[in-house]
């Protein structure tokens, strides 16, 4: 007897005269289920289907977003996309609308209209931590960009730095990766924006210092730690632990570099600082609850700006300070910060540690969790 044939049977012997106990006892089934189909029975309309299940779609369809306010949004993304700099996710496009005095559709409309018009995008997936350390509150990531050419002009890099906190950007194209003017270009951004706790980087030569002479550090490092900066030095080919910058990389090549068709380098550094005041006054960040980098910076910024000569010496002075490496520790069991290597204790295979030069004591100290694993001597080359 199939679901059918027992509602039939259960109202049947219903109106004989049977106990209801007793049907829905030899049925198998419930009081509840009895009165349901009993109901269902009694407001019958037509007696060959009342046992027949009705259809759960829902009773209201929702509302369908109307084809002008549909069009409305894919026009404000296409103008988006058109402008070198913009921004053009479902944020941007609602303060976009409001520009026009216009009411903006919710944020999940626009992404369902974006989606359907196949104009999302997969967000990569997130690495594996292994428990990387985080070390300082403020800092700033720094990275080189290039070479890129310019028809006519030749070659040029670009330095790009960004705090960490607030996505205040600052870029400036430079014609070589030459120490003294990324030192100059620190300084710039540091006299504008203030000093950080922590100055990070990847392992870029230029950043450091020299192959042939590892422990004898270079101009950058110099700088940071004459302004009590700390510089950090991510892993070793591991780009995305820089994650802000790089990101931040990637929209400055396609919204400026790509975009843009330059007539020279004078032309290049002109562009650059319309780039600079575009990003850090229109593009908004869901990580600052959709502030701007100026709106972020004006929220208790009390930072410490630049104001010396530092950056102009030929050679800044090394005196004091502690320069930090993270690295990842393989089965080798070797620590390598640039073209040296320590043994380390097995029970760190496969981990992260932060490696750090002391200037002061002449040691390197190797610490995981802030606990002392290793201390090995390490005499660098000081201006006592």
């Amino acid at each position: 007897m199939d679901e059918y044939e027992k509602r039939k049977v259960a109202i049947t012997r219903y109106y004989s005269g049977e106990k209801i106990s007793s049907i829905v006892s030899s049925l198998g089934r419930t009081r509840q289920w009895f009165y349901n189909w009993l109901k269902r029975f009694e407001l019958r309309i037509d007696d060959n289907c009342w046992y027949i299940d009705e259809s759960r779609a829902p009773k209201r369809k929702p509302l369908k977003i109307s084809n002008d306010a549909e069009r409305q949004i894919l026009d404000i993304r296409s103008w988006l996309d058109a402008q070198h700099y913009a921004q053009t996710g479902a944020i941007a496009i609602q303060y976009e609308f409001r520009n026009r005095k216009l009411i903006p559709p919710p944020i999940w409309t626009i992404n369902r209209v974006i989606a359907r018009n196949g104009l999302n995008k997969v967000p990569p997936k997130a690495k594996q931590s292994h428990d990387y350390p985080e070390l300082f509150m403020s800092t700033h990531q720094m990275d080189l960009v290039g070479p890129r050419y310019i028809k006519g002009d030749g070659r040029f890099y670009s330095f790009n730095i960004i705090d960490v906190e607030t996505h205040t950007c600052f870029t400036k194209p430079i014609r070589t990766k030459s120490s003294n003017e990324i030192v100059r270009a620190i300084a710039e951004f540091w006299h504008e924006f203030g000093l950080p706790d922590a100055l990070q980087m990847d392992n870029e030569l230029a950043f450091r210092g020299s192959n042939r002479y590892p422990r004898s550090f270079g101009s950058v490092v110099r700088f940071a730690l004459s302004q009590g900066v700390a510089p950090v030095f991510i892993p070793i080919k591991e780009p995305w632990r820089n994650g802000i910058i790089e990101k931040f990389n990637d929209t400055y090549t396609k919204r400026f570099i790509k975009a843009k068709t330059f007539v020279n380098f004078e032309d290049l550094l002109n562009e650059s600082k319309d780039f600079n005041e575009f990003h850090n006054s229109h593009h908004r960040y869901s990580s600052q609850c959709q502030k701007t980098p100026n709106e972020a910076s004006n929220q208790g910024n009390f930072n410490i700006h630049y104001n010396g000569n530092v950056h102009e010496f030929n050679k800044i002075p090394l005196e004091t300070g502690v320069i930090y490496f993270i690295r990842f520790i393989r089965s080798d069991l070797k620590l390598r910060l640039i073209t040296e290597s320590f043994d380390v204790d097995e029970l760190l295979k496969y981990s992260y540690v932060v490696a750090e030069v002391n200037i002061d004591t002449q040691s390197l100290v190797v610490r995981q969790s802030n606990d002392i694993k290793h201390i090995f001597p390490y005499l660098t080359p000081v201006d006592w």
